[in-house]
């Protein structure tokens, strides 16, 4: 992984050099857009590689999703699955001893994905939280089942040393309750999301477990549960309300409108946002100066 950083073009590398070596101060939900699976890269989304990573950190993203599985030889890695779709659709091959399945390290090391992009293991992530002391990681670890969960951040945990001021910047996402409880006691974590994609309970089941859970600083749903009712009840404790995937300015725009905060997005950039903005600000005084105009008079 630290060749990879030794090799890097003289601008990002400057830039680097320019964040110095402490943690941001501004906390993660300052910002409103979650880089999904590390964001986009060349049109393909959930590649969760450094190469994802690194240009949309240069687009300006600072808070980045990652999926993490366990490969077959227990090291965390940035995967969403182990299907055999899942090779197919990263361009990695699919040989006949490959039945589905998490694969050794030293195999997924070789598969690149789509001849280009590498794969990031948590440690290549420490790396990289040393590199960028102003990007935060929130994990989709996906598992609910206690002893796997327990195994996932022992090893986020001892990989950063058991370090406070770098592990401020993991956010961990859970899928239940329980599960809240079982990350707490491998670490306490500063901040939580609770993302809904995995959970049947009713809105207001979730409104009330966040109540009491202060460190839950925000709920990720999925576009279907962001109803105007379970967004202002959200607000109206101080939790944020992010829904994903969406990769257009003016879906963001939308839902905006009816109170979610931010998105996570294969795509948008904080940039593709602002110029949504000035457009949309430049078109509302065109509209207000057309409506200001007199009106001609039809006697003559």
């Amino acid at each position: 992984m630290k060749k990879w950083f030794a090799a890097l073009p003289p601008l990002l590398a400057a830039c680097m050099l320019s964040l110095g070596s402490s943690a941001s101060a501004a906390g993660w939900t300052d910002y409103r857009l979650v880089a999904h699976a590390l964001g986009g890269i060349d049109q393909k989304p959930y590649t969760n590689s450094y190469e994802a990573f690194v240009t949309n950190y240069e687009k300006g993203q600072r808070v980045f999703e990652i999926d993490l599985q366990f490969t077959s030889d227990g090291c965390l890695v940035g995967r969403h699955d182990w299907s055999l779709y899942a090779f197919q659709s990263l361009g990695q091959p699919v040989s006949a001893d490959m039945t589905g399945g998490p694969l050794p390290l030293d195999r997924m090391r070789s598969l690149t994905m789509f001849d280009q992009y590498h794969l990031l293991t948590f440690g290549d992530i420490v790396d990289i939280m040393h590199e960028y002391p102003d990007a935060y990681f929130v994990t989709d670890t996906k598992s609910t089942d206690s002893d796997t969960v327990t195994a996932q951040f022992n090893q986020i945990v001892e990989l950063l040393n058991e370090d406070p001021h770098i592990l401020k910047r993991i956010i961990p996402q859970i899928y239940n309750e329980k599960m809240y409880g079982v990350i707490e006691r491998v670490f306490p974590f500063e901040s939580y999301i609770y993302t809904l994609y995995q959970t049947a309970d009713s809105n207001q089941k979730v409104l009330q477990y966040v109540k009491s859970r202060p460190k839950v600083t925000a709920v990720t749903m999925p576009e279907w549960r962001a109803t105007s009712g379970f967004l202002s009840g959200l607000k109206q404790m101080g939790k944020r309300s992010f829904v994903h995937t969406i990769n257009s300015p003016e879906a963001m725009d939308k839902y905006k409108a009816k109170g979610v905060y931010g998105f996570y997005t294969d795509f948008v950039t904080p940039e593709d946002l602002r110029r949504y903005a000035a457009k949309k600000a430049q078109q509302g005084a065109a509209k207000t100066a057309k409506a200001a105009l007199p009106k001609p008079d039809k006697r003559t």
